[in-house]
């Protein structure tokens, strides 16, 4: 076991490098699946990531030489099906409250007819009523 905690401490420290190595649009589309004999093998989470990495790959070696690991070969792979993107949280776009939509609604009232926000103000009142 000790063996494996040690290749997997490896492994992390390689993966830490790949993302200093790489620019922000890319880091959560690539990561290191192993490293054996000199050969580190990348995975990419679609054939277009697959391909900029191919380009970026001389970048990436010389990146990793110069922090002490030596390569003889940089393997790209796609995982097709596998998502290893970090996963965006979605919410729903909610809107105000009673009690706000009710303050809206009192200031709206409370505008003069011609001024300049009335009217905006009397569209969001009618589009937050029919929902």
């Amino acid at each position: 076991m000790a063996r494996f905690a040690s290749h997997a401490k490896n492994l992390l420290r390689l993966q830490t490098l790949l993302a200093n190595a790489l620019p922000p649009a890319l880091r959560a589309s690539a990561r290191v699946a192993n490293l054996r004999q000199g050969r580190l093998v990348l995975h990419a989470t679609n054939s277009a990531v697959a391909a900029k990495l191919r380009q970026m790959a001389p970048r990436v070696a010389e990146y990793y030489e110069r922090n002490g690991v030596q390569l003889s070969e940089i393997d790209i792979r796609t995982q097709a099906g596998r998502d290893i993107s970090p996963k965006i949280k979605r919410t729903s776009i909610t809107g105000p409250s009673q009690n706000r939509e009710q303050a809206l609604t009192d200031l709206s009232q409370r505008l003069p007819d011609d001024a300049a926000l009335k009217a905006p103000l009397q569209r969001l009142l009618k589009t937050l009523r029919e929902r």
